[in-house]
């Protein structure tokens, strides 16, 4: 029984490594006959020189003998053949040697010599080769655990013809990839092992050193030329003087194009999943095909999509792209089909299946984009480019959240950053002189070559920078106190450092801020907002104005405010208004708010319109003291000047007043009430039947002055009696009656230079000297 136990170990050790990892060798294969041919099998010699497998069974059921082979690796000196066993441990990293591994597999020893024709310094500068090259591209995995593979890898993913043999049809084959691949590779069919990858990085040190592309430690450049240049100090420097640029230095570059397409096609026909070609491609042109590859066509559909587009502004935007395009999905061997997925146009509101471009009511042939006149297809280019786009992302659930999102549970987090960050630009510092160093953040520079059209060749809506969103903060600009914030031509904005007269700082006047606005080309109004210190012994704002104005003329970054003023609103103008604000022409103010609201005017006021006071408010004529009135005053210029007191329903209204003073004629055509006197320095006149009331000091009855005709006035109390007139002085014109039987009332009396008559009964008139005195 032992020795059968041995005999039976004995056969295991040698059959069951070629069960376990081997995979079946195939026995016969197809010939392009289609005929089945027999495969021809081999084996090589074990370390005791006999075959390691002697016979086969075969797919006939019998067994069969092998040949045996021997792998040769070099000659010896005389030529004869050396196997690759002869070589030994001493010709490790020796010329005509071997390189040697260490215990992860990575090479001990540079490379040296030439590869493939070319010097290996020049194609990797000495640099360690840290593992094995395994693919006409390129796949390096370096290990740092054994297992953990591959960091490094290019040409994973096999160019196919059809989306079918695709093992991801999203990656791309011609991708260089650093990390985020399986750590235990892949499978035969290009399929990941594992879901866990390596984090990979790259570092890339240097330093520029010349123009264009020495220029840069790294250049991204969108296109499909040959040894591509950057754009960085883009002068032919051998033409001497006049052709070189400042010696700039770039970390990065973008080169950003309207990038032609690999190929353009004439089409012969359209199929819902095809495009058929009137000329086959070349198989240089196959072989720039690519699964998933963009494929554009030049027809379009303005019912579906219009071609005419604005803004929210009305501003006039690119043509809408309104052109069927898809993705790649196979070709055909000859070259004459190339498949897709459908045909669509993306920017449609609606996506029917089964769309054939050239079918659709509406679709007609491009003459904006491309104007080609017959069908065609652009295969391999973008529809726009852009130089970089920064996607942030934010998955609650990582850090979490309720999947669900029903709650605001916290759960079990995986992810701890909260936190999302754009691009962020640090400048820090040193230096021992003014001016001594220049920082440019984010430039902008938009220009026109030569030949062109100028701005006008951009779309009306087109911008050096757009800023949207649904965010509490869109913009935060937080500069030094004595900074500006913005900059420019036509605004401008300080920090908020104002005016100070104290602590040995004497700032009595700041611009805050700007707009510039130009005339003509020659001049501008600039609406500035400054402060000034009016009271240098005060402190705080009781001591200073607040001024918004016009200055003529300049930029508002580099204008004394105070000079060539056309005009403002002043905040405590002097600093004598404290919580008030005073409007102000370019050589004086005029009119003051005051903190409670009353407006007063130090100006004489023009009204060249109506001035209404509505809801039982008053307007309000205060003098100045005790001796002085106020008044309306017309210039002579202007003929008589006529008040009008109305209600805001359109009757008559009352004008109510301490005095009333009119130097020439006042017409009313409603009540004149007056609280003190009514001063006529010209005539009063009252309307016939109208009455000129006059109060008494007490309460009571009141007499008033009534027009009884055309041409007299009698004084009467309330209650129908007579009343009397008195005063100072009362002043006549001098008149003589004709005779003693003039016609007159009794109690009317003149004067002429030499009388005084009175008319004691009806038409009766007696007379007295005067004489001096």
């Amino acid at each position: 029984m032992l020795t059968s136990l041995r005999k039976f170990y004995f056969i295991a050790a040698i059959v069951l490594p070629n069960v376990s990892w081997a995979s079946p060798a195939i026995q016969s294969y197809r010939t392009e006959s289609g005929q089945y041919a027999k495969t021809f099998l081999t084996t090589p010699l074990d370390s005791a020189n006999k075959p390691l497998v002697s016979t086969y069974k075969g797919t006939d059921g019998q067994w069969h003998a092998l040949t045996v082979s021997q792998q040769i690796c070099s000659l010896g000196k005389d030529g004869t053949p050396q196997i690759c066993d002869d070589l030994t441990s001493n010709l490790i990293g020796q010329p005509l040697g071997v390189a040697g591994l260490d215990s992860n597999g990575n090479l001990t020893g540079n490379f040296t010599g030439t590869l493939n024709g070319l010097s290996v310094s020049d194609l990797i500068g000495s640099g360690s080769v840290l593992a094995p090259i395994s693919s006409a591209l390129l796949t390096v995995s370096p290990q740092t655990v054994s297992g953990e593979e591959p960091l490094l890898n290019a040409g994973r993913f096999p160019v196919v013809s059809n989306v079918s043999n695709a093992a991801d049809p999203f990656q791309s084959p011609d991708a260089f990839y650093i990390g985020g691949l399986p750590t235990q590779g892949w499978d035969a069919t290009g399929l990941k092992k594992n879901e866990t990858s390596r984090p990979g990085s790259l570092v890339v040190a240097g330093q520029p050193w010349g123009p264009f592309n020495a220029a840069t430690i790294e250049s991204l450049l969108m296109g499909s030329g040959v040894d591509a240049q950057n754009g960085v100090c883009a002068a032919d420097w051998r033409a001497g003087a006049g052709h070189f640029c400042g010696g700039d230095g770039v970390a990065q570059y973008i080169g950003v194009t309207n990038i032609s397409a690999m190929i353009v096609g004439n089409v012969s026909s359209f199929t819902a999943t095809s495009v058929i070609l009137k000329t086959p491609l070349t198989a240089a042109q196959m072989a720039q095909l690519r699964v998933g590859m963009y494929i554009t066509t030049n027809m379009v559909n303005a019912t579906t999509v219009p071609t005419a587009a604005t803004d929210s502004w009305g501003n006039q935007k690119l043509p809408n792209p309104n052109y069927y395009l898809s993705v790649i999905s196979g070709w055909s061997a000859d070259g004459t089909t190339i498949n897709v997925s459908g045909w669509d146009i993306p920017w449609a509101s609606s996506h029917a299946s089964g769309q054939i471009p050239g079918n659709q009511s509406g679709d007609a042939l491009d003459t904006w984009t491309s104007n080609y006149g017959y069908p065609v297809v652009f295969i391999g280019n973008p529809n726009n480019g852009s130089g970089r786009n920064e996607y942030l992302d934010y998955k609650g659930y990582n850090a979490g959240d309720d999947v669900t999102g029903a709650t605001q549970t916290v759960g079990q987090a995986t992810a701890t950053a909260h936190m999302l960050s754009g691009d962020e630009m640090d400048l820090r510092y040193w230096a021992t002189r003014p001016n001594e160093v220049h920082l440019d953040g984010i430039t902008v520079s938009i220009n026109s070559d030569s030949g062109g059209i100028g701005r006008e060749g951009l779309s009306k809506d087109s911008y050096a920078m757009a800023l949207s969103g649904d965010i509490h903060n869109m913009l935060i600009l937080d500069g030094p106190d004595d900074g500006n914030i913005i900059e420019g031509h036509s605004f401008y904005l300080h920090g908020q450092q104002g005016v100070k007269t104290v602590d040995g700082e004497n700032r009595p006047i700041q611009t805050l801020f700007g707009f510039t606005g130009e005339v003509d080309g020659d001049s501008a109004y600039n609406l500035m907002g400054w402060e000034k210190k009016d009271l240098p012994d005060t402190n705080g704002i009781n001591g200073a104005s607040f001024h918004l104005g016009i200055v003529d003329n300049g930029y508002a970054n580099t204008l004394d405010p105070s000079q060539n003023g056309a005009g403002e609103i002043v905040w405590n103008h002097n600093g004598a208004n404290v919580g008030g604000l005073s409007l102000c022409g370019a050589s004086g103010c005029g009119l003051d708010v005051r903190a409670d609201g009353l407006l007063t005017t130090t100006q004489q006021l023009n009204a060249q319109s109506t001035i209404t006071m509505t809801a039982g408010n008053q307007l309000q004529f205060i003098p100045s003291d005790n001796n002085g009135y106020s008044y309306w005053y017309a210039p002579p210029s202007v003929g008589g000047l006529t008040l009008s007191a109305k209600t805001y329903q359109g009757g008559d209204a009352s004008i109510t007043g301490y005095n009333g003073t009119f130097t020439g004629a006042a017409q009313v055509t409603g009540d004149v009430t007056a609280g003190g006197t009514v001063l006529g320095k010209g005539g009063v006149s009252v309307g016939n039947g109208q009455s000129l009331i006059l109060f008494p000091s007490t309460t009571g009855d009141y007499s008033y002055l009534t027009g009884t005709s055309a041409t007299q006035i009698s004084a009467k109390t309330s209650v129908g009696g007579d009343a009397d007139i008195s005063g100072h002085m009362f002043k006549e014109n001098l008149v003589t009656p004709a005779s003693s039987s003039s016609a007159c009332e009794a109690g009317q009396f003149t004067d002429d230079a030499n009388y005084h008559y009175v008319c004691v009964a009806n038409n009766t008139w007696k007379r007295v000297a005067l004489s001096s005195f």
